[in-house]
């Protein structure tokens, strides 16, 4: 489960998420409250979750798309079931979702996104490492 807003990067997840192998499906929200509507649904079946955390409103929409706080927020008062990757450049509330999943005891890394490959590169080495492929 991925919580994204930008085209660039969605394309980027979805190539990364094909390349960990035919036995993993992506499921990728554009906004926090659609994602908090849905995603405790999926949550069962969950290997991994990557959240960003600033997220602009998709062009012609006027509702808010929170942020990926209100979805960290949700998710670490749920039992944990799968490790959780926060790949937000805002480095203050990067903390404060850690907090709230390590407060929860879910398992939490970081993979800041520095650089243009860095979807392909290091994000998709620590989702291979955190999944075990």
């Amino acid at each position: 489960m991925i919580l994204e807003d930008n085209d660039e990067r969605t394309r980027a997840f979805e190539n990364a998420v094909t390349a960990l192998g035919s036995d993993f499906r992506l499921r990728l929200w554009r906004d926090a409250p659609t994602m908090i509507a849905e995603c405790l649904d999926v949550l069962p079946e969950c290997c991994l979750i990557s959240l960003d955390h600033d997220l602009n409103p998709m062009p012609g929409v006027s509702q808010d798309p929170g942020t990926g706080l209100e979805v960290a927020e949700l998710l670490a008062r749920q039992q944990p079931v799968c490790p959780v990757i926060l790949h937000t450049s805002n480095a203050e509330r990067r903390w404060s979702m850690h907090n709230e999943f390590r407060f929860g005891h879910w398992s939490v890394e970081i993979v800041p996104p520095i650089g243009n490959d860095w979807i392909p590169g290091s994000w998709l080495s620590k989702a291979r490492a955190l999944i075990g492929v």
